[in-house]
């Protein structure tokens, strides 16, 4: 991808960010202070690490719909274990191989079995749920870790931690993406499997290493939750949480059919989304009413989706007829 083309592509999502900033700050001064703007920096921590595991999962032109419980057992897991008395690195490695677990799982169904992505990881998200249902025998946890405690909530030179820690993954995101043979796999897998094919890409290595990738990023996510919250429960994560992430990547240019994205599109698009959460909080909306103006948002997103995606395959129809 050229650079001018990269700036096109994502001058929709930053220009989608700034507007937002600007309607936020018409409807109410508050939410653009400084203190607020830092509240909505630290909430967007696990939406973006989350979207950026379902960001290259959606570029192969595939979904992880277990990526929402699959936060909910890393984060039952790894605080079961330091509730076992084992040291952090243990609980985050035991954490981490247990998601990557259900990543290689979701890629060997979609690769080896060739089960539909959206068909096999609905099944998965209903057993990750289950296995983590049988774990949180005892409900909540209540972790004291305070490496955890300084991740969550501790400040180096006025920026939560958590959010100079983000931007050091955004980084190996965008390297990983935009910058390796893998990432130009991935978006080759999503635009065009079958050319792909016929150009020596591996499909399914490609596939399985995009789903072991996205559990990596899945991993984070509920690292960042249980910082920001050490009363951990099996509502922790969840579909609420995969809804944001989702709507980050669509927000952010992402499409639902593979083959277009960009890590700075999620970026901003997982700012949009906590941005949005955030301000129906300041002004008073009703919290039962947020997952309905989300779910509409994600609507309102994938239609445009669709509709650029019609226009481009018209365009190139044109060009080429």
């Amino acid at each position: 991808m050229t650079t001018l083309k990269k700036l096109t592509v994502n001058a929709g999502p930053v220009g989608l960010l700034l507007v937002t900033l600007f309607a936020c700050g018409l409807l109410d001064g508050r939410i653009l202070s400084a203190q607020n703007l830092i509240i909505v920096l630290s909430q967007s921590v696990p939406v973006l690490m989350l979207a950026l595991g379902a960001f290259i999962v959606l570029l192969t032109g595939g979904i992880d719909l277990s990526a929402g419980v699959s936060v909910t057992l890393g984060s039952i897991v790894v605080a079961s274990v330091l509730s076992g008395g084992a040291a952090l690195p243990i609980a985050l490695g035991t954490g981490l191989a247990t998601i990557v677990g259900v990543g290689a799982v979701n890629g060997a169904l979609v690769t080896i079995f060739r089960i539909p992505a959206f068909v096999a990881t609905l099944a998965t998200m209903s057993g990750v749920q289950g296995v983590s249902l049988l774990l949180a025998t005892r409900g909540v946890y209540v972790l004291s870790q305070p490496s955890l405690k300084q991740l969550g909530t501790g400040r180096l030179g006025g920026l939560p931690i958590s959010v100079i820690a983000a931007v050091v993954v955004v980084a190996i995101a965008y390297v990983l993406v935009h910058h390796t043979r893998f990432g130009l796999r991935v978006y080759a897998t999503g635009s065009d499997a079958a050319a792909a094919a016929l150009a020596n890409v591996p499909i399914r290595a490609v596939l399985l290493l995009s789903y072991v990738a996205a559990s990596c990023f899945t991993f984070l996510a509920a690292v960042m939750l249980i910082a920001r919250t050490p009363i951990v429960t099996p509502n922790l994560g969840g579909q609420s949480l995969l809804l944001d992430a989702i709507a980050a990547c669509v927000l952010g240019g992402t499409s639902i059919f593979g083959g277009r994205g960009t890590v700075v599109g999620v970026v901003a698009g997982a700012l949009i989304v906590s941005l949005f959460s955030n301000a129906l909080r300041v002004v008073g909306i009703d919290p039962s009413s947020l997952d309905f103006m989300k779910g509409a948002l994600v609507i309102t997103a994938l239609v445009c989706d669709v509709g650029i995606t019609r226009l481009r395959g018209r365009i190139f129809k044109e060009a080429i007829g």
